[in-house]
């Protein structure tokens, strides 16, 4: 089946030929025309993305606090906080109340390496949490611990990795990055055994780098998922996310994208790839024979945020170079194919309510996009706006909050 997905992405590449406007596509396949969008920059604006904007100021209180650097995400009906204090925090949806704390951190039973990095299942409101020995501690929503998952099959040794994610109530998936012994695969797990295996396209037995190669390691920004750039000593350089930057939820499907395959697949139960879209990247493109050369511009993917109507993401050009690379958000809208591009840096213009501007890094399976705006931010567009007449109630409410609170998640949708 590899053979077959190769084949019908390269002739897809060589084929399509665009033109004209609307939703581009060549047989079944939706083309995201990339290339144009970047070189016609235009700014984000809310209007572009959302229809409903709500702000949902979080309670303070001596046991929740946030602080800055925090990522909001939706689950159910909790907002779930993770900080960069390494707590992971559950509150109410509708009224930001706080409600309880989640998973904790150290060496003893059950304990986490850390709070970031892992992920939560809808299916069954379970919370997973990286452990020590690339194993995960498996937290409920009421706090308790349910159980410790030990996947059967483990990444190699670094700079190899692995990217885990869900499939329903019952299975996780693995995308496995080549090693010397191993090509790339993706692999569904029932509990802590495999129960299906589909080797990828790309990256048969090539392995990126050996460790006692690396002369520098640096990181680049990229959303929800950072690139951490491995330099070699013989002056080549290669890449490993810091993160899930493979899989991705659009309501009840999953898909999938390889690194430096410019194809999107969705994935079925039985892990069989059907070919959805195609990101057409033009004089960007980044082949895999090239991976490990400097190419100026060349885009590389970085994390994508997809609901019923549009997909929101990021990507990164001149990866590897210290000074000039650039992290950028792009929209894909369904409907009519428009596709917007911008500068991370300059989030998307609230240009509803005139209030701050958004970065959603987070999008729930019924839609819902997430965002933090730190309190101090806040306080500070108020008293920058002082003399303002005409704010929305919405945001009017917000004068309310102080710099000591914490934060304010908004819910797009």
């Amino acid at each position: 089946m590899k053979t077959q997905i190769y084949l019908w992405a390269a002739s897809l590449c060589l084929l399509l030929t665009l033109c004209g406007s609307g939703v581009k596509k060549k047989g079944d396949l939706e083309v995201i025309p990339l290339e144009a969008a970047l070189e016609k920059q235009k700014g984000l604006k809310v209007s572009d993305c959302f229809k409903k904007v709500r702000y949902v100021p979080l309670e303070t209180t001596n046991n929740c606090l946030v602080g800055r650097g925090a990522l909001a995400q939706i689950l159910g009906d909790y907002i779930v906080v993770i900080s960069e204090m390494n707590l992971c925090h559950l509150f109410d949806k509708q009224t930001g109340r706080f409600i309880r704390s989640v998973g904790r951190v150290g060496q003893g039973p059950g304990e986490c390496q850390s709070l970031r990095g892992g992920w939560q299942n809808p299916h069954n409101k379970l919370f997973y949490f990286p452990g020590w020995k690339k194993d995960w501690h498996v937290y409920q929503a009421d706090g308790r611990l349910n159980h410790t998952w030990r996947p059967s099959i483990r990444p190699g040794e670094f700079p190899t990795f692995a990217a885990y994610d869900y499939l329903d109530a019952e299975v996780n998936v693995s995308y496995y990055s080549e090693t010397d012994k191993q090509p790339a695969r993706l692999i569904a797990f029932k509990g802590d055994e495999p129960i299906y295996e589909q080797v990828l396209p790309l990256g048969m037995g090539n392995k990126e780098v050996e460790a006692d190669e690396i002369a520098l390691l640096s990181v680049r920004k990229g959303g929800t998922c950072n690139v951490m750039v491995l330099k070699r000593k013989n002056g080549k350089c290669s890449l490993m996310p810091y993160g899930n930057i493979n899989f991705w939820h659009g309501g009840k499907e999953l898909y999938f994208k390889q690194p430096y395959n410019d194809t999107i697949y969705r994935v079925s139960p039985k892990m069989e790839l059907q070919p959805v879209r195609l990101l057409d990247l033009g004089a960007y493109e980044w082949p895999f024979d090239e991976r490990f050369e400097e190419k100026k511009d060349a885009i590389y993917p970085a994390s994508f945020l997809e609901s019923k109507d549009i997909i929101l993401f990021r990507f990164i050009t001149n990866v590897y170079d210290e000074e000039k690379h650039l992290t950028y958000n792009a929209l894909y809208r369904k409907a009519d194919g428009i596709v917007k591009v911008s500068p991370f840096k300059e989030k998307i213009i609230d240009d509803r309510n005139g209030f701050l501007p958004l970065q959603p890094l987070f999008v729930s399976p019924e839609g819902e996009y997430a965002d933090i705006l730190p309190a101090d931010e806040v306080v500070a567009w108020f008293e920058e706006h002082a003399g303002k007449t005409g704010i929305p109630a919405e945001v009017a409410t917000l004068k309310k909050v102080s710099e000591e609170d914490n934060p304010v998640v908004v819910i797009m949708e």
